[in-house]
């Protein structure tokens, strides 16, 4: 890989360029600049192909005098790769928090489950270094990432304000007092500014929010895709100061060479919290947000999520809080659960009150979902009160009462979970799910006799997993009985 990457680029030394060197990164920074359109092409190509191992490389490129067009294209593929790497930590956050909650809740642990977590561990720390190399470069990404990726696990949240903290310790470290606006670099000036505190705390934070608006919207007047791109994203992590600086822009009637309906439509968007990135290909606008009514926001978000899916979550998110009408509020938390963000159980439960005795499909799915997301993350009061709300508008339906069955085994209320599980097997009868879920119900109310009918009544709808039978705790007051025996070994032959 590395090979092919030197090949792509030509040996040119970048003119100013702070290293004098002939680094891969100083001769692509160059042809990025080249006016011959293949030259571009292979240059483009080969920043593409960078990974994780050039962060090192386009922090130093960035620091140096290079073109403004060329430090938007490296600015974003740093944060591309910054914001793969934050994915990884979420990941290897939450294998880590299993593990650990897994060693918790069985006493002594193995010496195969204690290795898992010390691996687990120390992926985290070996990535939550490597970001931490990156210094402020790692704020925007940062910024974004916690925007676009909701998270049900309180350890990666956690970890996610421990890297927040570094990067204000290493401002403070740098600039013991913040600089004047104006004196910042547009690459410092871009980092600080996914860093700021609430408007109108700090008077030197505001400064530089303002001073930050004003070159993101110069940006935007470039007409210059990636410049476009870096400004978009540079003004949602200005928040209020942004938006107020966008308004004022877009109803100017200056000598802006952006026409009116664009800078509306930026405006909007960024009101909204569209990414940046959905503009590339986005044929839906929403300058007309402000004046459609509720029914045609619905459907308009409908249009977002089916072509953008979860790129569009950020907005959802804010219409779910923001919106002035609940049925558009409710539609955007369905939407998030539906496409698997866990801030839209929080949502829906927040919301649980329904607005009419109707639900849609779509709702009832959403719904179902997100009980799910908060019964994983352990709030069982949280997804049976939406389970709850939700019989009362829907009738014979059998997965919801298996799913409030589940819930109420879990909180070992029994004589409830019973009565659901048995609704849901009579609405069902051929779910072989929902028979083993009655059998470990009846086997915890110490009914051994119902449990191994009803275990029985699983196998003959197809259920045959064994290893799993025979280790389920729910099923412990079964063990060592014959016929309980005999049904594992008909398991094992089936």
């Amino acid at each position: 890989m590395k090979t092919l990457l030197l090949m792509l680029l030509p040996l040119f030394l970048v003119p100013g360029f702070a290293t004098g060197s002939d680094s891969p990164i100083a001769n692509l920074v160059s042809d990025l600049d080249s006016s011959d359109a293949l030259v571009v092409a292979r240059a483009q190509a080969a920043l593409d192909a960078l990974d994780s191992s050039s962060v090192a490389p386009l922090k130093e490129a960035l620091g140096a005098q290079i073109s403004v067009r060329s430090r938007a294209l490296l600015f974003q593929k740093l944060n591309t790769i910054l914001t793969g790497m934050l994915a990884e930590l979420d990941t290897a956050v939450t294998d880590f928090s299993a593990a650990r909650r897994q060693a918790r809740n069985q006493a002594g642990a193995s010496a195969q489950k204690s290795a898992a977590r010390k691996t687990a561990r120390t992926r985290v720390e070996k990535i939550e270094h490597k970001l931490s190399a990156s210094d402020l470069f790692l704020a925007p990404a940062l910024a974004r990432h916690e925007e676009q990726t909701g998270t049900a696990v309180q350890l990666v949240l956690r970890v996610r304000e421990r890297l927040r903290e570094s990067l204000r310790q290493q401002v403070k470290n740098r600039w013991p007092q913040l600089p004047a606006a104006h004196n910042l670099s547009i690459t410092d000036l871009r980092c600080l500014c996914a860093l700021l505190p609430p408007p109108r705390e700090v008077d030197s934070w505001d400064q530089i929010a303002l001073r930050g608006a004003q070159v993101a919207i110069q940006e935007l007047e470039s007409f210059d895709r990636s410049r476009t791109i870096l400004a978009r994203s540079w003004l949602l992590d200005l928040g209020e100061i942004g938006q107020m600086k966008l308004e004022e822009w877009s109803q100017d009637q200056g000598s802006s060479p952006v026409p009116p309906g664009i800078r509306r439509e930026w405006t909007v968007r960024n009101r909204l919290r569209i990414p940046a990135p959905v503009d590339l290909d986005s044929s839906i606008s929403m300058a007309h947000w402000d004046r459609m009514d509720a029914s045609a926001r619905r459907n308009q978000l409908l249009q977002l999520r089916a072509v953008h899916g979860k790129q569009v979550s950020p907005t959802l998110v804010y219409l779910a809080r923001q919106d002035p009408d609940k049925t558009v509020q409710r539609r955007c938390a369905e939407l998030l659960s539906l496409l698997g963000d866990p801030r839209g159980a929080r949502l829906l439960l927040a919301q649980r009150q329904f607005s009419s005795d109707q639900i849609e499909e779509t709702s009832r799915d959403a719904i179902l979902r997100a009980s799910v997301t908060l019964r994983d993350g352990g709030d069982l009061e949280g997804a049976l009160s939406l389970l709850d709300d939700l019989s009362q508008r829907v009738t014979s339906d059998a997965e919801l009462h298996h799913a409030i069955g589940i819930i109420t085994m879990r909180m070992r209320n029994l004589e409830r979970a019973l009565e659901e599980l048995q609704r849901a097997v009579s609405l069902d009868p051929r779910d072989p799910t929902i028979h083993y879920n009655l059998a470990c119900a009846w086997a915890l109310s110490g009914a051994a006799e119902s449990a191994l009918e009803a275990l029985e009544n699983a196998m003959k709808a197809g259920y045959s997993d064994a290893d799993h039978t025979s280790s389920d705790p729910d099923l412990e007051s079964l063990r060592g009985l014959p016929a309980f025996e005999q049904l594992l070994q008909q398991m094992k032959g089936s």
